[in-house]
């Protein structure tokens, strides 16, 4: 995995508040894949056929500080704060992507691979 993969996984990793071992991030392939791993971390069924929204989120450092998400210790966001539904896990992901990576947000679909059809490396 290169930079901008390890980048992505940071950032997943800080933005739910999950955590995402070498071997976990090793096997996922497409974005699907990412999304699966992600609704699994987080207890939440994953959509069938996942679409996202037509405004994805931006989580700024002040909200992600008011949503317990930006400390050395994270600690998860309480339920009543940030319930993570499968359609918010999905463009919070996806929003990660376009970020990161500078893509169309109608770039990345659940059978997107993620090194040959988006190009993270």
């Amino acid at each position: 995995m290169g930079l901008d993969g390890v980048e992505i996984v940071l950032r997943t990793e800080e933005l739910f508040v999950i955590a995402i071992n070498d071997d976990e991030a090793a096997m996922v392939r497409t974005v699907g894949d990412f999304y699966q791993l992600i609704c699994a971390k987080l207890g939440v069924p994953p959509l069938q056929s996942p679409c996202t929204s037509e405004n994805l989120p931006v989580i700024t450092h002040h909200e992600k500080i008011f949503l317990f998400l930006s400390r050395d210790t994270p600690l998860p966001a309480p339920p009543d704060v940030l319930p993570w539904s499968p359609q918010s896990v999905w463009d919070c992901m996806v929003a990660v992507f376009v970020d990161q990576m500078a893509l169309s947000p109608k770039e990345i679909t659940c059978h997107a691979r993620i090194a040959q059809d988006l190009g993270v490396d």
